[in-house]
This record gives structure tokens, sequence and C-alpha cells, in this order.
């Protein structure tokens, strides 16, 4: 991204004020970086490492453009994809965050799906995974599986609807979308080597935003963002999760299940985990940047499916909690 001369002015002001606070208080920025490598070596590298090795050994096999073919009546009429949208789809579902942007950015590497199709591709086949929705969130924060499922429901749904409200992306009309087939071969090394620089990076980013969002804390801007809003009769504990949770989902998850419970507060954390977060956004965009996708329309999707997912999961909350 080709950066103005004013914003790399700001940009770099901005970069200078952040050592400076890093300098300032080294003990606690050393502790959120400790915190944000812990989340990623206990949690993150052995639920996501094995997916990352697996899925591109996987897109190597004939057996894949088969598969996708298969599935091509129904993702053409639904989202004006090929059948490597499918096979997206369900790895994302399975893996979870950012696993599906890995994949669809893989497919497109090896000229298995369009520039066009990885853009309508990923605003349904972003999605977390079932360990984290229902394991992590509903049972290990809210301490209901019932909560879980209907999250994860709503979560898949807003999904699949978000991938029919971009089905016509640049879509050219009267063309036949087709999963190629596979000609590209990989070896074990490879694949291995692939997977562990994408694993880094997801780690780097974790412990990055965790610093960020500590720095906020410190900042007191947490606390300002309570007290303005409660001014107008919003709960500032929940404006606090929010915000945490646009930049970073764990942790904003982590605190509304933490304040006292209310009903809206199943949607709202349905939302943050169909937005994501910035972290997230980060991490996805990583592999899908030098495919042509923009950071504007991955986060214009992942707002719609945050929307969409939303009003799912209220309709469901109310027909089951």
């Amino acid at each position: 991204m080709k950066l103005t001369k004013s914003k790399t002015y700001i940009l770099a002001f901005c970069l200078v004020v952040i050592m400076m606070l890093l300098v300032i208080k080294p003990a606690v920025y050393m502790q959120a970086t400790l915190s944000g490598l812990t989340i990623w070596l206990n949690n993150v590298l052995p639920a996501l490492f094995p997916f990352f090795f697996f899925s591109s050994l996987l897109l190597k096999l004939n057996i894949v453009s088969t598969l996708g073919n298969k599935m091509q009546w129904l993702t053409n009429k639904l989202f004006h994809c090929s059948g490597g949208a499918g096979l997206v789809f369900l790895i994302s579902i399975i893996s979870g965050y950012p696993v599906g942007a890995r994949v669809s950015s893989d497919l497109y590497k090896s000229k298995l799906i369009t520039q066009n199709e990885l853009m309508r591709i990923n605003a349904f086949a972003s999605t977390s995974g079932p360990l984290f929705i229902v394991g992590a969130v509903g049972v290990g924060m809210f301490h209901s599986q019932l909560i879980g499922f209907i999250l994860l429901l709503s979560h898949y749904v807003g999904a699949i609807l978000n991938g029919v409200l971009f089905r016509n992306y640049k879509f050219t009309p009267n063309l036949i979308y087709k999963f190629s087939t596979q000609t590209d071969k990989t070896s074990l090394s490879e694949s291995m080597y692939s997977s562990i620089i994408a694993i880094l990076l997801v780690g780097g980013y974790i412990v990055i935003f965790f610093i960020l969002i500590k720095m906020l804390e410190c900042l007191g801007m947490f606390s300002l963002l309570s007290g303005v809003f409660s001014v107008f009769g919003v709960d500032g504990e929940l404006v606090r999760g929010i915000v945490s949770g646009i930049i970073e989902v764990t942790t904003g998850c982590e605190f509304l299940s933490s304040i006292e419970y209310s009903f809206i507060l199943v949607p709202i954390v349905c939302g943050l985990i169909s937005f994501g977060g910035f972290s997230i956004h980060a991490q996805a965009l990583t592999f899908l940047s030098p495919c042509g996708l923009t950071s504007k329309l991955f986060v214009l999707q992942k707002a719609t499916q945050s929307l969409i997912s939303i009003i799912v999961c209220f309709i469901l909350s109310l027909c089951f909690l």
C-alpha cells in the first residue's frame, strides 16, 4: 500500500509514540507480549498448525479437483463461484480463522480459482471454528453449550447469507465458473516450510495486538469510552467489551462474558466472532493482499457478515433462550 506524504508522517509519529510507551513501561508490555505468546503457544499453534500443513498437502491432490467439480452445481447457484469455493468453506468451518484465507490464497496462486472468485469466496469462507465458538466461548466463557450452538449456527448462516449478498461482486454473466484441474505438485518439505511461516505470522500478529490493547488500557482509553457512553445511558462495560472485541476477538468475548448477563450479550458476541477483530483481519490479509484483495473490501465483507449474524442470532436467541 502506497502512503501519501502526510499519512507517512502520521504513521511515523504514531510508531514513535508506541515505541516511547514501550520504553516507559517495559515490564507491562513484556507481560502483554508473554500473554500473547502463551495464547499462541497453548491454543493457536496446536489448533491451527496441523490444518495449515494438511490443507496445503490436500490441495495438491487430484481428488480435490474432482470434489470441487462435484460441488459446482451448488456453489455456482448460490455464490457464482466454482466448486473450489465449497472446499474453502468446508475447511474454514472445520479449522477456523485464518485458515479459510490461507486456503483460498493457495487456490488462487495455484490458478485453480480466479481473482474475482477469490473476492467473492472470502465473503463467506472466512469463519471461526466450532472448537472456539462452542468450546471456548459457549462452554468456557458463558458456561452454556446451548449458547455455544446458537452462536455457531448464527455464525455459519450469517456467512452463507453474506456470500449470497456478494454473489454478484465482479461477476461476469454467462461465464461458467469451473474448478480447474490440479497440475502443480509439492513436497512435504515445501508444505512444512510454508505452514511454519504462516503460523509464525499468526503468532506475531497476536502478540502485537495484545500489546496494542494493553497500551489503550494503560492510556485510559477504555475508561474514557466507558465514561462517555455512560452519560448517554449506555453500559460503559458493554462498550469496552465491544471495542476490545473489534480489536482482538477473544479478549472482547472474554470480557463481555464476565459482565452481568443480559439477553443482548449473545448477539453482540456473535457479531464480534463474525467480524473477527482487526487481529484476524491482519492475519487473513497477510495471505489475501498479495492476491489482490484489498483491506477495504475485506473489512466491508466482515462488517456485513457481522450484521447479518447478529440478526440471525437475535432471532435464534428469542426462540431458544
